[in-house]
């Protein structure tokens, strides 16, 4: 599958993962250090089937990211 260097920057980050790899909340693996463009980064990458993000119930400006 071709990805555009910002959607494998993004997935490198969420490969190496967190506190261990292929999850994390995205706030901690946004490698862009811009909100807005890792979340039209991840959309694009959950659109290919890549990854899940699941929203907190308690912050709703928190996702839990994973890889598929």
């Amino acid at each position: 599958m071709n990805l555009t260097p910002k959607e494998q920057k993004l997935l490198n980050s969420i490969q190496q993962g967190m506190d261990e790899p292929g999850c994390g909340w995205l706030h901690e693996l946004d490698p862009f250090n811009n909100s807005k463009v890792c979340a039209g980064v991840l959309s694009s990458l959950i659109s290919k089937n890549l990854v899940e993000s699941i929203q907190d119930e308690e912050s709703k400006d928190c996702y839990w990211i994973t890889l598929k």
